[in-house]
């Protein structure tokens, strides 16, 4: 697994953090090959979403495994021995069934008997196979310039083939059946898909091993066909998403003290999860019309104007107060204790402006679907305003987990970090949903103040700029007060808030 932690702390300029960062000969070689695998996987793996070959692509990543342990046995390099199994096996799964969609049991053979095989080289070998065990995570930040120009070379030609054959092959993977009656080669394209799917796994588990191979191969497909039905948009949204992850994993592993391969996949993970979740939002009942008039959704969008209102003066007014109880006590900025000492006005503030900016969404959103009864335009507001209830529930979970984190980490708890790790993020993406709940309350609450001529609702969605100013007031204002008294030894906690 590849730690490449430096033990310096982010220095919120990104342009100077990179070039510190590509200053080392090991990173620049890790973007090069990790920019390559991640475009050559990110379009392969279209391909293996269109013909579902999900499972072909977990058994040719575990035969390679079998693959570099014969190599370190006879004392080549384990890549090589990895490419030349996964062709031979992607070659035998292609003989063996001539139907994407008919390949399970083919697949699950040539997969127990390579297996078998992994195991057979593994016990023959006598000493240390940690080259062949790095398969298993992958080991990008061990790549070499030879190893890049492989890893170029080998891109380069996967990306020819797929420009070759690429109007038959997404023939073939929409309609099989078609494809056959029509003449094409089925068995040929098969096996030529295969081979350069195994090409494209013998250099992706450089950077994301043979466990974690899907993060690259499928999640980016899968998500862009979620997104877009229009081939040429699909592949570039699953380009996008996989190189933007390799390259974010790069650069987080760079300054936290955790495996790359661990954030690559978290970040796609966690883009599939988001995309799913609109997909649930979107089929929830909770944005299908009720059975109510529109001045009943009206009068319910007043109530909720007045509670964001009411909510906007509490939060408002507990951010100046913590501010300037942090700016009094800085030491007390990532002590949970401290704060409760110091800022007890700011925290008594907060809380129930918390709870009614949530009781504000519950009343848009219930006010948007009486709208919608009459007009399907509100639902889209409604959507918005439901994922914005959504984001403060992570942003409560994201800043406790942080708290909490943050509070038993001087205590040595073993999971502290990882508290701290996933409490930043969720935090964060909990505080973009807030702001897209607040964007759609806005739009939303403007169409209906035009509709009936309400300047209430439309001076309520002109106030809902309020809330986002202030965010961005508290947070600089928050990040004042660390810089002026971060506790020692916490400079990573500061990394990590940003």
């Amino acid at each position: 697994m590849s730690n490449i932690w430096s033990g310096e702390p982010f220095s919120w300029n990104f342009v100077t953090d990179l070039r510190y960062m590509l200053a080392f000969e090991f990173m620049r070689n890790a973007f090069a090959a990790g920019t390559m695998i991640a475009v050559v996987a990110a379009i392969i793996g279209y391909f293996v979403v269109l013909r579902r070959s999900a499972f072909a692509t977990h058994a040719l990543g575990h035969t390679g495994f079998s693959g570099a342990a014969a190599a370190v046995l006879v004392g080549v390099q384990p890549v090589y021995g990895l490419l030349l199994f996964t062709m031979f096996a992607g070659s035998g799964m292609a003989l063996l069934g001539n139907r994407a969609s008919n390949r399970d049991v083919e697949i699950g053979s040539v997969l127990a008997f390579a297996l078998g095989l992994g195991l057979l080289f593994l016990s023959l070998y006598q000493g240390y196979a940690t080259e062949a065990y790095s398969i298993l995570f992958g080991e990008v930040l061990g790549i070499s310039a030879s190893g890049v120009s492989f890893t170029i070379w080998a891109g380069l030609a996967v990306l020819l083939v797929v420009a070759i054959i690429y109007r038959p092959l997404l023939f073939a993977s929409l309609d099989e059946d078609v494809a056959e009656a029509k003449g094409l080669p089925m068995l040929l394209l098969g096996l030529a898909f295969l081979l350069l799917l195994a090409v494209t796994i013998s250099i992706a588990v450089q950077i994301i091993g043979v466990l974690l191979i899907f993060a690259l191969m499928v999640t980016p497909a899968a998500i862009a066909v979620r997104l877009t039905s229009r081939v040429g948009t699909a592949v570039i949204v699953a380009i996008l998403i996989s190189v933007s992850a390799a390259w974010a994993g790069l650069f987080i592993g760079f300054y936290v003290n955790a495996p790359v391969s661990f954030f690559i996949t978290a970040i796609i993970f966690g883009e599939y999860v988001f995309v799913r979740g609109l997909g649930v939002l979107r089929a929830s009942t909770f944005l299908r019309a009720v059975d109510a008039t529109e001045p009943d959704g009206a009068r319910s969008l007043r109530n909720a104007a007045l509670t964001a209102a009411v909510s906007q003066v509490f939060l408002l007014a507990g951010a100046v107060v913590l501010i300037q109880s942090l700016l009094a006590h800085p030491s007390t900025s990532w002590d949970p204790a401290g704060l409760w000492s110091h800022a007890r006005l700011a925290i008594l503030l907060l809380g129930p402006g918390a709870g009614l900016a949530a009781a504000s969404f519950g009343l848009y959103l219930f006010g948007f679907r009486k709208m919608a009864t009459a007009s399907r335009e509100f639902t889209p507001a409604a959507f918005l305003t439901l994922a914005g209830l959504l984001g403060l529930l992570l942003a409560v979970g994201g800043l406790g987990l942080l708290l909490a984190g943050v509070g038993l980490n001087a205590t040595g708890y073993a999971l502290a970090p990882v508290m701290i790790l996933f409490g930043v993020p969720t935090l964060a993406v909990g505080l973009v949903l807030s702001v897209v709940g607040l964007y759609g309350q806005a739009i939303g609450s403007w169409r209906v103040g035009l509709r009936y001529r309400d300047p209430a609702l439309r001076s309520g969605a002109v106030l809902m700029a309020v809330p986002i100013a202030g965010n961005l007031v508290a947070y600089l204002g928050y990040r004042r007060a660390l810089a002026r008294g971060l506790p020692a030894g916490s400079s990573a906690l500061l990394s990590l808030s940003d």
